[in-house]
């Protein structure tokens, strides 16, 4: 080994010199050496480092060991459970591939037990869709196992049916209806059955039979960890939207939204407001947007449940990583109950409302959109969200967001307050990005949070994606157990739900939207059975995207396009208008309450937004005083009846159309 600065080193012994190499030994500079010394001079200076370097390394030691006790002592307190690897993944078979669904195989598509021999004929509009619809499927050919070796359309069924003149026969008078009915179950059995690609409108048969795959996954709800907590009801919540991520249709009281301040970063880092400015100003919004009376009245309204969306930044600082520029609370959020966030749940706690802990906003922005803290400005919206997907230290710092989170959970049930009942572990993650990175992600996170708290129901988002959860979630000594899938369903986005620039057309929209929440049915059916037991996470009332700033505050990279949608809002100020809208928000509650439940977004707006005439089909509080909803969700009838028929267009007088 060589040491060339003051000295050369030689052998073994870091303080034999080469005498070949004069040195000035440790002189600071300006220093003037001292004249040699003898043998017993050097033998005596020798020993005495010796014993001073000793001495140093043994109160280095020392100080290590002081540290790494104080450190294990304090940061404990932020550690509130553990569990091994072995235990949290205990039963797994690590050879075995763990399916979060049902396979195809294994379901079966079933006439509703709804429908019976006396009430037949209160079906007669569904049946007549039917035959329009399925008749046309797989060829019109469809098979059925009793009769082996037999072709069957919808103009020629088996003989024993009597049918000669196909469909047309069942049902009419002279008929058994009971044997009817049995035949009805059987063709929509063997249509299933023989279509090739099972899809989420596979079993659709305009709301009058469903997908069967088990038991456990026939109204799932009743079967979820927290369903006794609920009261034996499926979920029935409201997002609490705007208060820790800013949106600026929401509150856009908060500030002056544009292309500027478009988001909780790009307001954090205006020049224009003070640091002080707009601390003062999230301190007041923290403290006032929602209150005791908001919860209160959820739960007085029969709400069990809040979704309570938050930023990567409030837990950024015990992830190790900076929150800047984001401004957060001074409270310690591993520690404090004063902390917004703490409040706000135990708050819910008080009035008995239980919460979903939703990561919103992941760093660097998982979807671009401004709900999650900071808005892509890149023209090409299929790219937004492309950083998180494709550079894997920001997936690697939201799983290290995920820990601390569920650190914090399980911190609250020490302290009391125990009424989370799922944490979300991502809002959309961009629909246009790899799935199975979003996958990877999970299954890596889900890892990392058993490891800290073994039971913990948890939710996961599809992304606005279907069919591809059925085979992405399948993995070899895993287990999906515990774990939720969240949809979001709106009518309020695509063209083809908006696009409407007359009267007629607007409320041939609104009829549509209604008739299809009902075939949503068919879709939540497919994503319980073929992925994970299903909950809406976030729906809404509107059929348009009018209310400012809906889709940003930015006059580029913004998804608004115009149709001519908004020009007849006032127009739908009437009674019928009004029917129309409570069926639509009874048909789309009638089958999400046959899944898991629902969460509408949101609770409410400012003050501000509150004067936008789209405010109420936002705005679950506004939604209830308009009429929209009821009073009180527990004195209702049953809901889920509410799309047994389509919508009954004998009663409904339409504008009339316009060249």
């Amino acid at each position: 080994r060589e040491w060339h600065g003051a000295g050369k080193m030689i052998g073994e012994n870091p303080y034999q010199y080469d005498e070949k190499i004069p040195t000035k030994r440790n002189l600071p500079y300006g220093s003037i050496a001292k004249p040699a010394r003898s043998e017993a001079d050097e033998a005596v200076e020798f020993r005495a480092e010796k014993k001073y370097l000793i001495r140093v390394a043994i109160g280095v030691a020392a100080i290590c060991l002081c540290i790494g006790f104080l450190y294990h002592r304090f940061s404990s307190r932020k550690h509130y459970t553990s569990v091994s690897v072995q235990e949290d993944v205990a039963g797994f078979d690590p050879n075995k591939i763990y399916r979060a669904g049902t396979l195809f195989s294994e379901m079966t598509c079933r006439l509703s037990n709804r429908l019976h021999a006396g009430n037949i004929e209160k079906y007669r509009d569904n049946l007549g869709q039917i035959w329009g619809s399925a008749c046309g499927m797989n060829r019109g050919v469809f098979t059925l196992d009793k009769y082996p070796g037999k072709t069957f359309t919808c103009g020629k069924l088996p003989e024993d049916w009597n049918c000669p003149n196909g469909v047309a026969d069942l049902f009419t008078p002279g008929r058994d209806a009971t044997k009817d009915l049995k035949y009805l179950s059987d063709y929509m059995g063997g249509v299933f059955n023989t279509t090739a690609g099972i899809g989420p409108a596979s079993c659709s048969f305009q709301g009058v039979a469903s997908l069967y795959c088990g038991e456990d996954r026939t109204r799932p709800w009743r079967f979820a960890p927290w369903t006794k907590l609920l009261g034996n009801k499926p979920i029935r919540g409201v997002n609490v939207g705007g208060l820790f991520v800013l949106e600026p249709w929401i509150c856009p009281g908060f500030t002056e939204w544009g292309d500027e301040i478009r988001d909780q970063y790009t307001y954090s880092i205006n020049s224009n407001i003070s640091i002080e400015a707009k601390m003062k100003a999230f301190d007041e919004h923290w403290s006032t947007f929602y209150t005791e009376e908001d919860f209160k009245n959820m739960r007085d309204y029969g709400i069990n449940t809040a979704r309570i969306p938050v930023g990567w930044w409030y837990f950024a600082k015990d992830a190790g990583l900076d929150p800047s520029p984001y401004l957060i609370p001074k409270q310690d959020i591993l520690d404090d109950l004063t902390h917004p966030i703490s409040k706000t749940i135990a708050i819910a706690d008080k009035y008995g409302i239980k919460v979903i802990l939703d990561l919103h906003g992941a760093p660097n922005s998982q979807n671009g959109l401004d709900n999650s803290g900071i808005r892509s400005m890149v023209p090409d919206a299929e790219k937004w969200g492309d950083t998180w997907f494709y550079e894997e230290k920001y997936q690697a710092q939201t799983i290290q967001i995920l820990e601390v989170m569920t650190r914090y959970i399980n911190m609250l049930n020490s302290k009391g307050v125990n009424n989370i009942i799922m944490l979300e572990l991502m809002n959309e993650p961009w629909v246009f990005g790899d799935m199975s990175i979003v996958r990877n992600f999970y299954v890596a996170a889900i890892t990392k949070v058993r490891r800290i708290n073994s039971t913990l129901p948890l939710l996961v988002c599809d992304a606005f994606r279907h069919e591809e959860w059925h085979w992405l979630l399948r993995q070899k000594g895993f287990d999906f157990r515990n774990v939720y899938m969240d949809t979001h369903l709106y009518h309020a986005f695509n063209p083809s739900d908006v696009a409407s620039d007359n009267p007629h057309d607007d409320m041939m929209k609104q009829i549509t939207a209604s008739n299809m929440a009902c075939g949503y049915g068919s879709l939540l059916r497919y994503k319980t059975c073929s992925s994970l037991p299903t909950l809406t996470g976030e729906w809404s009332l509107a059929i348009d995207d009018c209310m400012k700033f809906l889709t940003g505050s930015t006059t580029t990279a913004n998804q608004f396009q115009d149709f001519g949608q908004c020009k007849g809002l006032k127009q739908r100020n009437t009674d019928q208008w009004h029917d129309l809208i409570k069926d639509f928000a009874a048909r789309q509650r009638a089958v999400f309450e046959k899944e898991l439940g629902w969460v509408f977004w949101a609770w409410k707006v400012d003050d501000v937004a509150k004067k936008d005439i789209s405010a109420p089909l936002w705005s679950y509080s506004l939604a209830v005083e308009t009429g929209y909803f009821p009073q009180d969700l527990n004195k209702e009838a049953d809901v889920t009846l509410a799309c047994d028929h389509p919508v009954d267009m004998s009663t409904i007088i339409l504008p009339p159309i316009q060249p």
